[in-house]
């Protein structure tokens, strides 16, 4: 076959790979990411000023400035999907009144603009007597479209997770923690990409892996959701996450070699040199 013929193969082939197996894209200045059409968000934590209320500070409902968030940003994207990556609500066990009242608005407003999928967070107990008719709820081991796979994050996901490209998850909250010269510490939201450990991974699944899927935690949507430092030691993390430990798949991942971006698209660099 000549030369040029075994060039054109590659460059279709590769053209094929970049239509049908899109990459993930971050949206500039925004907690959220793009692909194929899909705008993904997580943690968006309805209810949560009811929590900061009965610790004496007044914080007011925020779901209608996160509803014209998310309305803004489907339209800049042209996203013709949604997909959140759980904790729609916040209270956990049970639900709020305010949840009650504030959700079903959310869910209503925001799947009139577009189809939603859902991936139950540990927040989400109760959340599906609150869907709206265009609304999925998901399995809470998260669910596969095409080379990626969405989970919430506090639970191992399902086992065809392994099978795709992308892992996508929130839970975390991450962000990395600074602290100047006079001794002055404040903290920016971050994603994280990560590489798994695979025998970690072969041992869980019970499976031999040629490749491991690469992780993208994703910051909270939610700017009151909260943030953990993720350049601390991970006993130092554990101790913060109230609910437990971060993610049964972010405790396996290549931590030191991940690398971090602010939501501005600026690249920290690997986390173990953010320590």
């Amino acid at each position: 076959m000549p030369v040029f013929a075994l060039d054109r193969f590659w460059f279709i082939n590769l053209l094929f790979q970049k239509i049908l197996m899109p990459e993930p894209v971050f949206v500039t200045g925004e907690p959220a990411l793009v692909i194929n059409q899909t705008l993904v968000i997580a943690d968006i934590h309805i209810g949560i000023e009811y929590e900061y209320r009965r610790s004496g500070i007044h914080i007011p409902s925020q779901t209608e400035k996160l509803i014209n968030k998310l309305e803004t940003l489907i339209k800049k994207t042209k996203a013709k999907r949604l997909v959140i990556l759980g904790d729609v609500k916040h209270k956990v066990p049970g639900i709020s009144f305010q949840e009650e009242r504030e959700v079903p608005v959310f869910l209503k407003h925001v799947s009139e603009k577009v189809p939603i999928d859902i991936v139950p967070g540990n927040h989400d107990s109760g959340l599906k007597d609150y869907l709206s008719e265009n609304v999925k709820l998901h399995s809470s081991k998260g669910f596969r479209h095409e080379n990626v796979f969405f989970s919430h994050g506090h639970a191992w996901p399902d086992k065809g997770f392994l099978e795709t490209k992308y892992l996508l998850m929130g839970h975390v909250h991450p962000a990395a923690e600074f602290t100047d010269k006079l001794g002055y510490k404040w903290s920016e939201p971050v994603w994280v990409k990560a590489k798994i450990k695979k025998q970690e991974l072969e041992r869980q699944y019970k499976t031999k892996l040629k490749t491991t899927p690469e992780v993208v935690v994703f910051p909270a949507f939610n700017e009151f959701a909260g943030r953990i430092a993720i350049n601390k030691p991970l006993r130092e993390i554990d101790l913060k996450h109230k609910t437990g430990p971060p993610s049964p798949i972010f405790r396996i991942c290549k931590l030191k070699e991940a690398r971090t971006y602010l939501l501005d698209g600026t690249c920290l660099g690997k986390l173990g040199n953010l320590q």
